[in-house]
């Protein structure tokens, strides 16, 4: 009996300790962030405007003059997939209104997508995945539309 209880235990100790050691980066992690440097941020914007989105590939990798120090450093030349869904009151049932791929930027890092109009008043999910070479990650914020 003890033998069956201890890796159950082992399993849920293990379990609850994940979310701290996600908070520390591991070499080669990627992930993605605004144009600033910071998490994607919620944006509201009216009906029918213009929407210009942004964003960059951080990969966390070793600095060039120290091999021993890693800093999460911006990538040029990944492609980022955008994609906006449409989402109900919920937020459930996603439906994808408006998509693109984008590459980074060699001079300004920036993954800049063509501008879209949203016309549909409510909210949607935008959502950045990063699925090249380094490892995969994404990123998401909301979109209001009023």
């Amino acid at each position: 009996m003890k033998m069956r209880i201890l890796p159950l235990i082992f399993i849920i100790i293990f379990s609850l300790a994940q979310p701290i050691f996600a908070a520390q980066p591991q070499f080669e992690d990627t992930k993605i962030l605004g144009a600033d440097g910071q998490p994607l941020k919620d944006i509201t914007v009216k009906s029918g405007d213009s929407i210009k989105l942004q964003a960059r590939l951080y990969w966390y990798w070793h600095t060039v003059f120290d091999l021993n120090k890693l800093e999460w450093i911006p990538q040029i030349c990944q492609y980022l997939d955008f994609s906006v869904y449409k989402l109900n009151a919920d937020g459930t049932n996603r439906n994808l209104v408006w998509s693109d791929k984008v590459m980074t930027n060699f001079v300004t890092y920036n993954a800049n997508p063509y501008e879209f109009k949203l016309t549909e008043k409510g909210t949607y999910k935008l959502v950045v995945k990063y699925n090249g070479k380094l490892s995969p990650c994404e990123a998401s914020s909301k979109i209001h539309v009023v």
